[in-house]
C-alpha cells in the first residue's frame, strides 16, 4: 500500500493540506519508507522561539517530532496490514493519539530547513514505539524523541 501513488497522494494531501496545524507548520512528507518515514519543515520568521538568535521555537520541533512518529506508525500500519483501498487505509489514522512523548533538545535549532525521520521500534495491537530524529540542512542533530502511541480499536 505504501508504495501505491494514490496512498502517497492523499496521505500528502491529508497531511500538508487537510490538518490545519501541519499546515500551519509547513510540513513536507519527503519519504514513504515505512522503515524511515521522513517529513521536512523550512525555517520561517512564524516558527522561531528566540528571534534575536534565529532559532526554532522549541514547541515547533516538539510538534514535528510528535508529527514523523504518527507518520511513521501509519506507514508501518500499511505496510503490515495493508487494507482493501486508499480510504480503508487511510481511516488508520483516526486510531492513533500520542500518549506519551519524550523530547531530548541537543542543541539550538538553527538551519534553513529541517528533516524529520522516524523508525517504528514496536507496533502492537494497543501501543506503538517510535524513535524520532530531527536534524537541520547540514545534517547537524537539533534533537532526539521517542514516544508511544494508543492504537485504538477500529473505527468503521
Amino acid at each position: 500500500m505504501t508504495e501505491k501513488p494514490e496512498f502517497q497522494s492523499m496521505l500528502r494531501h491529508v497531511v500538508e493540506e487537510k490538518i490545519p496545524f501541519c499546515h500551519l507548520l509547513g510540513i513536507k512528507l519527503e519519504s514513504f519508507d515505512p522503515d524511515n518515514a521522513q517529513i521536512s519543515i523550512a525555517m520561517r520568521e512564524q516558527l522561531l522561539g528566540n528571534f534575536s538568535q534565529g532559532m526554532l521555537h522549541g514547541g515547533v520541533i516538539a510538534s514535528v517530532l510528535d508529527s514523523v512518529a504518527g507518520f511513521a506508525i501509519l506507514l508501518k500500519m500499511a505496510q503490515e496490514n495493508p487494507k482493501d483501498d486508499v480510504l480503508s487505509q487511510m481511516k488508520e489514522f483516526s486510531r492513533m493519539s500520542t500518549i506519551d512523548l519524550r523530547i531530548d533538545y541537543l542543541q539550538p535549532g538553527r538551519g534553513k530547513k529541517f528533516f524529520a525521520t522516524a523508525e517504528v521500534t514496536r507496533l502492537g495491537k494497543r501501543v506503538a514505539n517510535v524513535l524520532m530524529d530531527l536534524r537541520n540542512e547540514e545534517g547537524h542533530r537539533i534533537a532526539t524523541g521517542a514516544a508511544a502511541f494508543m492504537l485504538h480499536s477500529k473505527i468503521s
